[in-house]
């Protein structure tokens, strides 16, 4: 491929030129490199606006690496700017240094963990202590102390504790470097990863000074409960309990012996790297120093039975009641979904039970005499009984209340009740709403499912009428399930996987449908992948509903028989709102839904939204403005934009002796100004300030500018539509007649030989680089093309930018877009072939210019395209 210096290079001296010469050829060396850097700059853009615009989570490190490289590419710009402008612009290092501590040092600050003691009494607990015991410690501190409800009395290991831990055995720094570069989305690689950490973990010794602490600890629970005491070791990470729920995501180790507490507290630290807490973390924009172990250490209930409820129903909140949930022995079986469970809707006046379904209750969670826990069988003639007698519902719906008005929101609390019958909140956080967009206009009715006594039915949503349910469906569609309870709200379609064993996590499919015969925590990992998720057994009030709710993912769960029921490889439409599934796709039901990144509002994408707004916005548009100049520069895209402008200025300018030698004015009949260097056998008239267009001997240039000529191409007035407002007004300012001085976007360059070209133009609000070989020689042919920017705001531009990607494909080229930049690539094709496909790329570029203020839906994109082949360039209908 023949390069543009090469041809420089070789290029005829003009008589009494010859000493600017030298002069030219280090000043194109600089220009050459300043183009270079400036399309690598704006893809670098393009790519964190893909990021931080996206709906795909991102990590900081994502941000920080391209970051850095923007502004080590930014500030090679500015010296290969100030080498052509012999230092003439020298404040615009200050400027890029400005805004690169402004950007760089928030990404690159690690949290600090404030200094306290290694551990906490549990009487010394309260939401004050949120920074140096994690969400949960606290939450329940806050319970016992303030608000006066029973708990377990224990102690806590604090934050600072683990940080040392961590610390001592260079454990974050590992951790980053195994983790560094993963895909959470390959599950396989993530399973494999964390485990490499978790062993890590539990293979480093205590500090002395913690491994004291804890056995002192140990022995006043010895002294306040006798020898026998059990532990309940559980995870109270900082984050957790907070805006992002973690639920389910840490381990917590029950029913330990007072000797194993080292080893336990080891174990739930490590399972900030469980896989499900990586995946959950990282897509919900936690870095990892941000979720550091604190453990919450418990005498441990020995429960009769156990539960969770919400203060407020989270799929439909105008549904002003408590939702209970009871299961026999320990509460784990209720939060995984497990074991069967009794549902109540409880009335929040007086507390009455509104609707209830008792489940036959075959297995039950308790504790093993030797440590751990183990699943039993529910004696017979307690299967059919209700977990929960009414006066007993009674305190929980007081003790949900008082907790809820304390608090101010709606919370969802862990609670067991001992032999004794004593009730213990066992936690309290956050209620994980639906998001509002996807909350319903009105309830739904409720149809006794089968087997259910009279009158009483499940909580939440129930299941309509089957007349109700998909009135457009019939036999086309036929319904596989009416059954369960809505996790999630929300319909989606998709290829059912029935998934019968963990060790299949791996082998989910892009966009499936996941059909498991109960609810895990473990099925976080792959939340990113499905569309909906139907279980056999589960509770709409476990950890993995609280999880599918942040993600929005359609969630359907204890149906009974999903697994038997729904064939594995069919396609399937999940209702979870209305509790059905159909076999097929039943497109009538299906709601589009917009994407919303599940990172919003978390530290990662605060900080990236901070960056992007100091380096995306261009403020400098008018290169005739007051304020285009080095001071007006506010963001790196404006240093980017005065900086190519500049070095074009320098490069081509027509007063100096250089410019009177090299550059030439062309005169073409559009409403451009174009100023070509010939770099070889372009232009046979040579020191002519002005030459026709004819007179430009380059086959790329004339293939494009065929194009551009295009009698059916309109390169004044709007494009297809009446264009109203600020469109207008833009239409009227960027696109004066071709007999006016000032052309469209002010100048535009093109460096020419016989058989290459570089065009770089600025075509009102956006740009263009053409890039081209066309020789005898097939191999050495190409056309490189991108195109960025436009008046209308991001959406807009990247609707366009997707209806050019969409023609280029068309013709043939590679295209990759990000956000409003589209860029292509075709190679290897004869004169002929790519003299057509430029004449296509000149149609093009007068077609699309106005594109980005009228494309309001992607929808249309199909349509411009028909029309662009169909030879309408001004898509008038």
């Amino acid at each position: 491929m023949i390069r543009l210096f090469d041809f420089f290079s070789s290029a005829k001296s003009h008589s009494g030129c010859e000493a600017h010469l030298a002069a030219f050829r280090e000043k194109y060396k600089y220009f050459r490199q300043l183009l270079t850097g400036n399309n690598a700059a704006l893809e670098i853009i393009a790519e964190l606006e893909e990021l931080c615009y996206g709906v795909r989570p991102f990590t900081v490190d994502d941000v920080l690496s391209r970051t850095e490289r923007l502004f080590k590419t930014v500030y090679d710009i500015v010296e290969d700017l100030n080498g052509m402008a012999a230092g003439q612009y020298e404040e615009l290092f200050e400027t890029v240094e400005t805004i690169g501590v402004s950007v760089l040092a928030p990404l690159a600050r690690k949290r600090e963990i404030p200094p306290s003691r290694l551990t906490l009494s549990f009487r010394e607990l309260s939401l004050d202590n949120v920074p140096e015991t994690g969400g949960k410690a606290a939450n329940l501190g806050e319970v016992c102390n303030r608000v006066h409800l029973p708990t377990p009395y224990g102690f806590a290991v604090t934050a600072f504790a683990t940080f040392n831990f961590l610390r001592s055995g260079d454990l974050l720094p590992a951790a980053r470097t195994i983790l560094e570069g993963l895909d959470i989305n390959d599950t396989s690689a993530l399973i494999e990863r964390c485990a490499e950490i978790q062993e890590k973990i539990l293979a480093t010794p205590l500090p002395p000074d913690l491994e004291t602490e804890l056995g002192r600890q140990a022995e006043e629970l010895v002294r306040r409960y006798g020898p026998e005491v059990r532990l309940a070791v559980r995870s109270s990470a900082t984050s957790e309990d907070s805006v992002a729920s973690f639920a389910g995501q840490h381990s917590s180790i029950l029913n330990v012996r007072t000797d194993d507490l080292a080893d336990a507290y080891r174990r739930v630290v490590a399972s900030a790297f469980n896989p499900r807490a990586v995946f959950y973390r990282r897509s919900r924009g936690y870095p990892d120093e941000y979720v550091i172990m604190s453990v919450l250490c418990l005498n441990m209930i020995d429960a009769k039975c156990s539960g969770v409820l919400y203060t407020r129903d989270p799929n439909d909140p105008a549904r002003d009641l408590i939702l209970v949930n009871a299961v026999r022995g320990l509460g784990v079986g209720a939060v995984e979904g497990s074991v069967e469970s009794d549902d109540y809707e409880v009335d929040k006046i007086d507390k009455h039970v509104i609707a209830s379904r008792v489940a036959e209750k075959k297995g039950m969670v308790v504790l093993d005499e030797n440590g751990g826990l183990v699943v039993r069988e529910v004696p017979t003639e307690l299967r059919s009984t209700p977990c929960l007698d009414p006066g007993q519902i009674v305190t929980l719906g007081v003790y949900a209340l008082v907790l809820e008005d304390h608090y101010g929101f709606p919370l969802d609390i862990e609670w067991a009740m001992d032999g004794d019958n004593r009730i213990f909140v066992l936690q309290a956080r956050p209620l994980q709403m639906r998001p509002a967009e996807m909350r319903p206009v009105e309830p739904h009715s409720a149809e006794m499912s089968q087997g259910e006594k009279p009158a009483e039915s499940g909580p939440g949503p129930q299941a309509p009428k089957a007349a109700d349910a998909a009135p457009s469906c019939g036999a086309a569609c036929p319904a596989l399930l009416s059954a369960g309870s809505t996790a999630c709200r929300g319909k989606a379609y998709g290829p059912a996987y029935v998934l019968t064993s963990d060790h299949n996590l791996c082998n989910i499919p892009e966009g499936s449908i996941l059909v498991v015969p109960q609810t895990s925590p473990r099925l976080v990992t792959v939340l990113g992948r499905v569309k909906a998720i139907v279980t056999d057994v589960g509770s709409a009030t476990g950890h993995l509903a609280s999880v599918a709710r942040e993600f929005g993912v359609p969630t359907l769960v204890g149906t009974g028989n999903a697994t038997t029921t729904v064939p594995h490889g069919a396609d399937v439409t999940v209702d979870a709102t209305n509790r059905m599934v159909f076999l097929g796709k039943a497109g009538d039901i299906l709601e589009r839904k917009r994407a919303v990144n599940p990172m919003k509002g978390s530290p990662v994408y605060k900080a990236a939204q901070a960056a992007i707004k100091a380096i995306s916005p261009l403020g400098l548009v008018d290169p005739e403005a007051e304020d285009f100049s080095p001071e007006g520069c506010r963001t790196l895209h404006d240093v980017i934009r005065f900086s190519h402008e500049i070095s074009m200025r320098e490069m081509f300018r027509m007063g100096d002796d250089a410019g009177k030698c090299f550059s030439t004015r062309v005169r073409v009949p559009l409403p451009l100004q174009l100023y070509a260097v010939d770099l070889g056998e372009a232009l046979e008239k040579h020191g002519l300030r002005e030459v026709e267009h004819e007179d430009v001997h380059s086959v790329p240039f004339q293939a494009l500018l065929k194009g551009m000529l295009h009698p059916d191409v309109e390169w004044l007035g709007p494009i297809g539509v009446n264009i109203k407002g600020f469109a207008a007004i833009v239409a009227e300012s960027a696109f004066h007649d071709p007999a006016q001085q000032q052309g469209m976007g002010g100048p535009n360059y093109l460096a020419v030989s016989r058989h290459y070209m570089n065009f770089n133009a600025r075509l009102g609000y956006h740009f263009a680089t053409i890039d081209s070989y066309i020789g005898e020689s097939i191999n050495d042919n190409y056309i490189t093309f991108s195109f960025k920017g436009g008046a209308a705001d991001i959406g807009r531009r990247s609707r366009r930018a997707l209806l050019i990607q969409s023609i280029l494909k068309h013709l043939g080229f590679k295209t990759e877009l990000k956000a409003d930049m589209v860029k292509g690539t075709v190679k290897k094709y004869g004169q002929e072939v790519m003299k057509t496909k430029l004449d296509m790329v000149g149609r093009l570029l007068g077609s699309v210019r106005l594109l980005d203020m009228v494309l309001s839906d992607n929808g249309q994109i199909d349509w411009y395209v028909e029309e662009f082949f169909k030879g309408n360039y001004t898509f008038k209908q």
